[in-house]
């Protein structure tokens, strides 16, 4: 499954949020943004309960303020 996951840090951690997330497995892009949110990553995992894991290892990350998980689907 994919899913990308949008990320509000800590002003000052941006960039050790960044660096942080970017060596967890399973990641497959981030992106620093401008706008309501600093961060954007795309993970990809085997199920839902693998991304929730990795999902949970981003949240736990110094800095890391608050998370919105997008799954995607088909159309």
């Amino acid at each position: 499954m994919v899913a990308g996951v949008l990320i509000k840090t800590d002003p000052n951690r941006t960039k050790s949020v960044y660096e942080q997330i970017k060596s967890i497995e399973g990641v497959a892009n981030i992106t620093a943004v401008f706008g309501r949110f600093d961060i954007v990553v795309m993970i990809r995992a085997l199920d839902i309960e693998a991304a929730g894991k990795m999902i949970a290892r981003i949240r736990s990350v110094d800095g890391v303020l608050s998370t919105e998980t997008l799954i995607a689907t088909s159309l």
